[in-house]
Parts: structure tokens; C-alpha cells; sequence
């Protein structure tokens, strides 16, 4: 870790270049710094890095129609009305 924080632009032109570093303190591993992946969005990303799961079925035709925002009133209310069948 020190000498990463004493050396970091040096670190930062070879991840650049491709290599990858475990950042270790006291000999343990705390971070590790790497190039980003290329031609992989972030969805694509945090879906590999298991941040993300993916719909079990993706069609979405058969979900509630969207409701309108309401106006003058909290989204705590308005869910409450929505609860005990108030239109508003």
C-alpha cells in the first residue's frame, strides 16, 4: 500500500497498459487494481461481478399498466390510498 500511494502514476501507466496489482495491507489483500473492461457495458459488468441478476423472465407485456404521479401528496400517502382503495 505504501509504496502504491508513493508510486501510484507509475501504477496507473501500467494498468493502462494492461497489468493488474492486489493492493495488500499488513499482507492482506484489500483492493485490487486492474484495467477497465473493455467493449462491456456497466450493466454487462455488474451482472458479471454478480451485482446485478437478471430477470428470470424478461417479458414485460404482462405488468400493471404505469400510474400517473400524484399531485399534492407524499408517495407514503399516496401508497396508502392506493391500499385502502381510495381513487384519489
Amino acid at each position: 500500500m505504501r509504496d502504491l500511494r508513493h508510486r501510484l502514476r507509475d501504477y496507473l501507466r501500467r494498468v493502462e497498459a494492461g497489468e493488474a496489482f492486489e493492493v495488500t495491507s499488513f499482507g492482506r489483500t484489500v483492493a485490487h487494481l486492474g484495467p477497465v473492461p473493455t467493449g462491456q457495458g456497466t450493466w454487462q459488468r455488474l451482472v458479471a461481478e454478480g451485482k446485478v441478476t437478471l430477470p428470470v423472465n424478461p417479458d414485460t407485456t404482462n405488468l400493471p399498466p404505469l400510474r400517473t404521479a400524484t399531485k399534492g401528496m407524499s408517495a407514503t400517502d399516496a401508497l396508502l390510498a392506493e391500499r385502502q382503495g381510495d381513487p384519489r
